[in-house]
């Protein structure tokens, strides 16, 4: 082969590999495990959120869109987020889901025509070895365990109240909609005005599950386990019987909705000792490393960030969708950081203030007002 030609043969080749080296990445389903921590102190299921092992955490979103309803889904309709941890004594994991929706849909009646997603539920998808895989089958043959789809209903209480009564189905094939209450021990959800915070814990089973000997297949919870788990939340605004929009905690390829029989898009969880500090050098946790405010705010925000990293930062807004809203950097040079944000051109509803600080991500929900 001539020189020539073999130096273009070299340089095609050379072209194609670095295209499809810096082809945009597809959306991912998790790209790192969010980490559990143990919780030394066990919570008080109450719906109040405010005990010790909620405290040194970030919230995770609730916001990818698994089936939509009649066109884009307003800020001000709906925003979710969810926390996780664990204790080895109790040997449950512990979950607390806040959402905020303009419409809560209740009076789900078992085996009385509606299915539960046709309210406003919170569902929990969990593969204990993050095995993967098909866990729904119309026949006797295989093992529908081997992932659980826990669709969680309760009657939402009066502002300001609790209810404490729940029930938890799964769409397992075979089975078809099988009672997963007892899973649940621990139930709180409360309300107030549009915002309600699920609180329960979950016992944790493995693929060789039995409705006849549950207890056999219990798996004993310990530091480093890796979990397959995402959270999603169905959110109906009309008692019409039909489906709205649904929401997950990770990425689906389309048609979406494929956790309740597939598990192979599950995201991660990590089960942890503690959470390690979010910035270098210091023990401040999210909320006291970044403070907002005013937030909710109508126009402008000022943002303070104090903790001792010094360099490039960079500041996102992002919609309950997902979508960037609003983009803007700059240079952190002392240990108080301080920038006055105009958002005027943003509509009313629930946003997420992101900031890049060297190696850390800092997030807060933002809530945008209407102008007068």
């Amino acid at each position: 082969m001539k020189t020539k030609q073999w130096n273009l043969y070299l340089f095609v080749i050379l072209m194609v590999l670095f295209l499809l080296e810096n082809l945009p990445a597809g959306p991912k389903s998790q790209d790192r495990p969010v980490q559990a921590p143990h919780a030394t102190v066990l919570p008080v299921i109450d719906g109040t959120g405010d005990d010790a092992c909620w405290q040194n955490q970030t919230w995770q979103s609730i916001d990818q869109v698994w089936i939509p309803y009649d066109g884009v889904v307003t800020p001000d309709d709906y925003s979710g987020q969810y926390k996780v941890a664990w204790s080895p004594t109790s040997n449950l994991l512990y979950f607390l889901v806040e959402i905020y929706d303009d419409v809560f849909i209740d009076g789900y009646v078992y085996g009385q025509g509606a299915d539960i997603y046709n309210f406003d539920i919170t569902e929990v998808f969990i593969d204990e070895d993050t095995s993967g895989g098909p866990h729904i089958f119309d026949d006797q043959t295989h093992n529908a365990e081997n992932a659980f789809s826990y669709h969680i209903y309760a009657d939402f209480p009066e502002d300001g109240g609790v209810n404490n009564e729940h029930r938890v189905n799964d769409m397992a094939g075979f089975y078809q909609s099988v009672n997963y209450t007892a899973h649940l021990p621990e139930f709180a959800l409360r309300k107030n005005g549009e915002v309600a915070t699920w609180e329960f814990s979950l016992i944790v089973y493995n693929d060789t599950y039995t409705q006849n000997n549950p207890e056999a297949a219990r798996v004993q919870l310990q530091t480093d386990k890796i979990i397959g788990l995402s959270v999603a939340y169905c959110d109906n605004d009309d008692p019409d019987g039909q489906r709205d929009n649904m929401f997950g905690s990770v990425w689906e390829p389309a048609p979406g909705n494929l956790h309740w029989q597939n598990a192979d898009g599950y995201g991660r969880i990590k089960l942890v000792e503690s959470i390690p500090d979010y910035i270098s050098g210091t023990n401040s946790s999210p909320t006291e490393a970044m403070k907002l405010y005013p937030n909710p705010t109508s126009s402008f925000l000022q943002l303070q960030i104090q903790n001792p990293y010094q360099g490039n930062i960079s500041i996102h807004v992002y919609n309950i969708l997902g979508q960037e809203v609003f983009k803007a950097t700059d240079i952190k040079s002392g240990q108080l950081y301080n920038k006055t944000l105009f958002l005027n051109r943003l509509s009313a509803g629930v946003y997420f203030l992101q900031t890049q600080v060297g190696q850390s991500i800092l997030r807060q929900k933002l809530i945008i007002t209407p102008r007068k």
